[in-house]
């Protein structure tokens, strides 16, 4: 197991505490806004259920994925009503789901601890998952100061640092088309953590 899945592993407790007590109401009402009411939605890398819940409450007919058996759990006790919606798989390679499977799909704060090839094929899989004018929302850090030469923080997770530019271009690259981006501070309360939300179009 990679060290960034391990720390989740080890800390899915603690963690999906903290996410649970998160401001994101800001990417809640991006979601929203995003996707039409009822669509099928896939998220990647759910892990407390925090935005799972939230969407599912929304009336989205949801799958939800974490790489973290631990998390899943976790998601599973705190939202109960999540359970037969959530599974436990590991990007890139479990993302197995039939083509055109889905009218949208969203990551909150998961692409970033890819490295930049995992990055790319992700991306690829998530276009073939994708109805045709099917949307794809990612919110990852852009900026922060407690990483390493290596990309990694104090934890050993990594942290792929790549701008917004490089973002989209990738997204582009793939065949998607750019319909909104917005770059934030962080929901909780770092000064040093910047993100970007991006929502692209197949």
């Amino acid at each position: 197991m990679n060290p960034t899945l391990s720390y989740y592993e080890e800390n899915a407790s603690n963690l999906s505490k903290r996410y649970e007590s998160a401001d994101v109401d800001t990417i809640h009402q991006t979601l929203i806004k995003t996707f039409s009411p009822h669509s099928k939605l896939l998220e990647i890398g759910c892990g407390s259920g925090r935005d799972a819940s939230f969407m599912q409450k929304q009336g989205y007919n949801l799958t939800a994925i974490d790489g973290s058996q631990k998390m899943i759990d976790e998601a599973k006790t705190i939202h109960p009503a999540l359970e037969p919606h959530l599974f436990t798989m590991q990007l890139p390679h479990d993302l197995d789901f039939e083509p055109h499977s889905f009218d949208g799909l969203y990551s909150v704060a998961t692409l970033m601890h890819l490295t930049q090839e995992e990055i790319i094929l992700t991306i690829q899989k998530i276009y073939m998952l994708l109805e045709e004018k099917g949307k794809f929302l990612f919110s990852v850090s852009i900026e922060r100061d407690d990483t390493d030469q290596n990309s990694r923080d104090s934890h050993k997770r990594l942290f792929t640092s790549l701008s917004e530019e490089e973002w989209l271009r990738l997204c582009t690259k793939q065949g998607f088309s750019t319909l909104h981006t917005e770059v934030t501070t962080d929901g909780l309360g770092r000064s040093e953590v910047v993100w970007l939300t991006c929502v692209v179009e197949k």
